[in-house]
């Protein structure tokens, strides 16, 4: 009896774990074979037409865009194209931007130099220390004195600094705050830490108000730093240019293994142990001068990168104040040499589907029919560059971000892949029920009702290989908390080669999914009750 008992336990323990680690849906539905509604919508989403894709798309993918890469005149000439046809369906500009363009400001940030030596010997960034070029200004540093300098920290109820002049000096300092025997910080008197210990900001802006030249770091989890960096380090960072100026506000900062720290304390590493731990127990901070030859050189190598993304608005009624975001992105990788990426597919596609999305949407307002909460359409820039336009425009918002209901994205679905090669009626959808059951749940309807598709979560599963949730625009609305759905067709042999061009797309099955993506997109700006957000 009593290893029956234990059996159900570990049943019901095994559920419980199984629970917990939720799958999102990834299987295929296919409603039966209902009545679908025809009403004065499904009229207006017939303006959604063969003809109109097809004369966008032709345009996007030829030659004269040159392939629409981020800062070519190609590009430029792609997006006056776009906002003109805007002016021509009668879509307003988004409140504040005359011309429906929204700049977007981006630096390439990336290390042309990086040199740190202890003695004679040349440590390597990533291996041995981690310096991240956003983080920093160029430095040409020889000292052979280093002070260490506890945890960095000024603060009423605990200071590292006290009277003690740190200006042009090298500091050494630990993460975290002094925590005593009972585990009360010195600082807070609880066992809550302070924000001294959460942002790590808060001691390299202090360091660079005091004068500090650098500031070394002691991690303790450094392969987790080094984990985290290695992307960043290897290849360029994009910075915004508002996180511009925040770094010069802060010191230039290195992050060293505990095995560069001890080399670089040498004799003196007992001293500063001591002194770590006086500064914990009795919250008295004590420097201690380290001599020892450091040599950093440091240069830092960017370069300015200017695009736009292309806003239209219509504004909503009774609920206006909350706002469904339409994307699609209209940038793609331009030539090589003489040879042009025409993007048809990539995305031509989901540019030209958003744009006469936004025509329908219109339409409907003119009509009389709505819509309750605002909607913004946007063609956004720099996605084949990182997702550049999104991540500004999540930066740098036109509608508070706590008051957008929804982000409903597009990317490729002028094809059919390997799978549905024979069918022109399915959709992949990526990321509904992620973040709003509510979501997944509406568009499931729409469809059930109006479009009769199939629809394909596949990409949906959070094991995905493929990672399609995080590789278009919607990711970086996701990663705000906004419940995102993502349309997607699936990858073919044409993809980001010369060879995917307009006289390939399907116009007929386009037709059929951007009527499906206005018909999601009206209900979640009309329905009564805005979709909830997943409790965490």
């Amino acid at each position: 009896m009593k290893k029956i008992y234990l059996v159900f336990i570990l049943y019901f323990l095994i559920q419980e774990t199984l629970l917990s680690q939720k799958k999102y849906l990834s299987g295929v539905t296919k409603p039966s074979s209902a009545i679908l509604k025809k009403d004065i919508l499904s009229s207006i989403a017939l303006e959604i037409d063969t003809n109109a894709l097809k004369e966008i798309v032709y345009y996007l993918a030829s030659d004269s865009c040159q392939g629409r890469e981020l800062g070519t005149p190609g590009n430029d000439r792609a997006a006056e194209y776009i906002a003109s046809k805007l002016s021509s369906y009668h879509l307003s500009p988004a409140p504040g931007i005359s011309d429906y363009f929204q700049k977007v400001m981006f630096k390439w940030i990336y290390w042309k130099t990086m040199v740190l030596k202890i003695g004679d010997f040349e440590y390597r960034n990533l291996w041995d220390y981690v310096s991240l070029s956003k983080d920093n200004q160029n430095l040409q540093l020889d000292t052979d004195e280093i002070v260490f300098l506890g945890f960095g920290i000024d603060d009423p109820s605990y200071s590292d600094y006290n009277s003690f002049d740190v200006k042009n000096k090298v500091i050494l300092i630990y993460n975290g705050e002094p925590i005593d025997k009972n585990g009360n910080s010195k600082i807070t008197k609880k066992t809550e830490l302070s924000e001294w210990s959460k942002d790590l900001n808060k001691k390299l802006i202090t360091a660079h108000s005091k004068g500090v030249k650098l500031v070394l770091i002691i991690e303790d989890k450094f392969k987790e730093v080094s984990d985290a960096s290695r992307k960043e380090i290897l290849s360029p960072t994009v910075l915004l240019e508002k996180d511009e100026i925040k770094a010069k506000m802060k010191a230039n900062s290195i992050h060293l293994s505990s095995t560069v720290a001890t080399k670089l304390l040498g004799s003196q590493y007992k001293k500063v142990i001591s002194a770590r731990d006086k500064a914990k127990f009795k919250g008295k901070s004590k420097p201690v001068l380290i001599k020892n030859k450091l040599s950093v050189h440091q240069q830092v190598e960017s370069s300015q990168i200017k695009g736009r993304n292309i806003l239209s608005y219509i504004e909503g009624s009774d609920k206006k104040d909350e706002v469904i975001i339409l994307t699609a992105h209209y940038d793609h990788i331009g030539m090589r040499g003489k040879e042009v990426f025409n993007g048809a597919d990539d995305n031509a596609s989901g540019t030209s589907a958003v744009m006469l999305i936004a025509k329908a949407l219109q339409s409907a307002k003119e009509k009389g029919l709505g819509p309750r909460r605002s909607i913004l359409c946007m063609l956004v820039t720099g996605e084949e560059k990182g997702l550049l336009g999104s991540m500004y425009y999540v930066n740098d918002p036109v509608f508070p971000l706590a008051k957008t209901i929804a982000n409903v994205n597009t990317d490729m679905i002028g094809r059919s892949d390997e799978k549905y090669k024979d069918k022109s009626d399915y959709i992949y959808v990526i990321g509904s029920d992620r973040l709003s059951q509510d979501l997944h749940n509406l568009n499931e309807t729409v469809n059930a009702e109006r479009s009769g598709l199939t629809l394909d979560y596949t990409y949906n599963d959070e094991n995905d290989p493929n990672l399609f949730y995080s590789r278009s625009d919607h990711y970086k609305f996701a990663e705000k908390g906004i419940p995102i759905i993502f349309f997607f067709s699936g990858v073919h042999p044409d993809y980001h080669r010369i060879t995917d061009d307009a006289h390939k797309i399907q116009f007929h099955k386009m037709s059929l999914i951007a009527r499906h993506i206005f018909y999601t997109t009206w209900e979640l700006a009309n329905s009564e009750e805005a979709i909830r957000r997943n409790h965490p």
